[in-house]
Order: C-alpha cells, then sequence, then structure tokens
C-alpha cells in the first residue's frame, strides 16, 4: 500500500550474554521513506524519540548468573512535535537444548520455544511456563498472528531466536503519544533462565531492544490499525 512520507526513528540496544556476565552495546539508526524517494535517504526532519532504561546498571549486570534478575525497564519519549505511535521490538534467544528446569535438569523437550529470558512486569511476575509466553506491563500490546505467543521467529548461524513486537496500546487502540510525553515501561527486568554446561560463549545469546516510532496521521490507518501498521509499514521499511 502507497503511503505519504512517514517519518520514523529506530533505536536500538542490546543486552549481550558472554561468559555467565552481560555487556551493553548500543546502536542508533533513522529510516526514512517515502513513494518517490529511496528508503534512507534523508529528508527533512526526523521523527525523534528515546529510548531509555532508568535503572539499568552495566556493573551490576556483569555479575549476572543464570536464575538472576537483572534491571532492564526500557520505555520510549516521543521527543518530536507531531503525535505519534510507538512500538518495542524485543528479540530473545531460543536454545531449548542449553535450557534447564528449576532442579537442573535439562528440559530436553525438542521443537519447543523456550527463551532464555522472560520479561518480569512492576509486580514482579514472569511467565514460568517452559513456553514463549512472556508478561509485560499495563498499556502494552503483542502484536501477532495466527494466536502466538510471540511476533516471529528468526534462525541465523544456528542460533534461534524469538521476536516480540509490542504496540503502545489500551483497549484495543493504539495510544498517540505527544510531545515529551513516555510510555510507562514495557517490562522491569529480565529474568535468566537456568542454562547448562552446553554452553557455548561463541554462540550470540543477544537480547535487543528496539523502539520504533511512526507519526499517527498515517493515510488509510486510524488508531484501531495496531497490527496492520507493524505489518504494512513499520516491518517492511526496517526491512524485517
Amino acid at each position: 500500500m502507497k503511503h505519504k512520507l512517514q517519518k520514523k526513528h529506530f533505536i536500538s540496544l542490546a543486552v549481550l550474554l558472554s561468559a555467565l556476565a552481560l555487556v551493553v552495546v548500543g546502536s542508533i539508526m533513522a529510516f526514512f521513506s517515502s513513494t518517490d524517494q529511496t528508503t534512507n535517504k534523508f529528508i527533512g526532519s526526523r521523527f525523534d524519540i528515546s529510548l531509555i532504561e532508568p535503572h539499568w546498571n552495566p556493573d551490576t549486570a556483569k555479575r549476572v548468573v543464570p536464575g538472576d534478575e537483572l534491571d532492564k525497564d526500557p520505555q520510549v519519549i516521543n521527543r518530536e512535535h507531531t503525535n505519534g505511535y510507538i512500538y518495542i521490538r524485543v528479540t530473545v534467544p531460543c536454545d531449548t537444548q542449553m535450557v534447564d528446569k528449576a532442579d537442573g535438569t535439562p528440559l530436553g523437550a525438542t521443537g519447543m520455544n523456550v527463551p532464555m529470558y522472560k520479561f518480569v512486569n512492576t509486580a514482579g511476575a514472569y511467565d514460568a511456563t517452559f513456553s514463549a509466553k512472556q508478561t509485560v506491563n499495563d498499556h502494552w500490546v503483542l502484536v501477532a498472528q495466527n494466536g502466538n505467543d510471540y511476533t516471529d521467529q528468526v534462525s541465523e548461524d544456528n542460533n534461534k531466536q524469538l521476536v516480540y513486537v509490542y504496540a503502545y496500546a489500551e483497549n484495543g487502540k493504539l495510544t498517540a503519544l505527544k510531545q515529551d510525553e513516555h510510555t510507562n515501561t514495557l517490562f522491569e527486568k529480565l529474568h535468566l533462565w537456568n542454562f547448562n554446561e552446553s554452553y557455548d560463549p561463541d554462540q550470540d545469546h543477544s537480547v535487543l531492544v528496539e523502539a520504533l516510532g511512526i507519526q499517527s496521521d498515517i493515510p488509510g490507518y486510524t488508531e484501531n490499525n495496531i497490527n496492520e501498521i507493524w505489518y504494512d509499514i513499520l516491518s517492511k521499511e526496517d526491512g524485517n
């Protein structure tokens, strides 16, 4: 579907697991597109959002081991004068073979989608089942098709990952964030599952958190089009 120039901004923060320690790396990219311009050609002003994590402490992250919880509370601020819709995408490693049960015995079930990290909400709750389900804070809605507990799954270099996309919405409608307004936190902590000695330090087990924003006045779309705005516009223009 063709649409007029949409300003959007893409920000990412990554948590990288290595030798039982967590290290943070970060990057920022901006994407621009229109029906008559090449994607990523800079035109006019950007749609300016900020992804922040107020309680993130890299020193604490260095001491996190399996079974621990790491403070990580992503939220987004709209810096643009234009109202915008906000989405957060979290990519989580999924490795059933190295995930252990609470008693330390291998999970041992093939074909199960078990993320190595579970999201912990403000009440301190997280989904403790061996499934792809996650627990997030109020005002966030999972974007998914076919009744899945995740938005997508990818496999790169034999590393399986689960992708979760959440829209900032309530009662089935996207919330248009005004300038300088911020979202609720998506979650408060990451709970790291037990994993066994099959852990390979050379394998990528990073958790990537990304914020994507788009102006709310999108021709042909309304606040009710939560999934459509993601699948028709943002995911395609972002290249995923």
